[in-house]
């Protein structure tokens, strides 16, 4: 299977509104099978999904969605929260063999093991969509959803913590509106 770089990026849009059908189970674990492959530091693999692929678990995530969220929320029927794993350390004498010392991010502060956790996991997020698309899936990522309750609801009993969630389908292209302007290179970069 080959890709373009117009099905992965610039022909690719971020969708609001899908069909409402629920993607299978192969569906949503072929994702994450390719979206593991995601470089991290120390492959340490901070990320944690939750597939959200019921009618009963969407109604839960959208009780979760700020005002703004909730309609784009029930017009799909599967989803992905991500999070970041503040315990992702545990895993490394498995993850990481070649660390001469596996547990020595043990020992780090716990804001230090937070933006570790999330920088890397960020990382894992953006190949996550780019794998839904070459997978021929739509995304919807947003963030604008109540943290509390969404950690109280679906990360109970775990360090996990709220990242974002993309809305996974197959998106109605009539509700999109013309494509937002990026910033240029000069604007956005600098060689030094």
């Amino acid at each position: 299977m080959q890709f373009s770089k117009e099905s992965l990026f610039t022909e690719a849009r971020s969708h609001k509104q899908f069909d409402g059908k629920a993607l299978s189970d192969d569906d949503l674990q072929a994702i994450y099978e390719l979206s593991k492959f995601a470089p991290t530091a120390n492959n340490s693999c901070p990320l944690r999904i939750v597939f959200v692929n019921t009618i009963e678990s969407m109604q839960r995530l959208a009780s979760c969605a700020l005002d703004f969220n909730q309609d784009k929320t029930k017009t799909t029927g599967s989803a992905a929260i991500l999070a970041y794993d503040l315990d992702f350390h545990h895993e490394f004498a498995y993850l990481a063999p070649h660390m001469k010392q596996p547990t020595a991010h043990a020992s780090w502060p716990i804001d230090r093991i937070e933006r570790y956790a999330i920088a890397n996991a960020n990382l894992q997020a953006g190949f996550f969509i780019v794998a839904a698309r070459a997978l021929g899936f739509d995304c919807g990522p947003m963030g604008g959803f109540d943290v509390n309750a969404v950690e109280s609801k679906f990360f109970n009993g775990t360090r996990w913590k709220f990242n974002c969630v993309v809305l996974l389908g197959r998106g109605d292209y009539s509700a999109l509106h013309p494509r937002a302007p990026r910033l240029s290179f000069e604007q956005a970069c600098r060689i030094i």
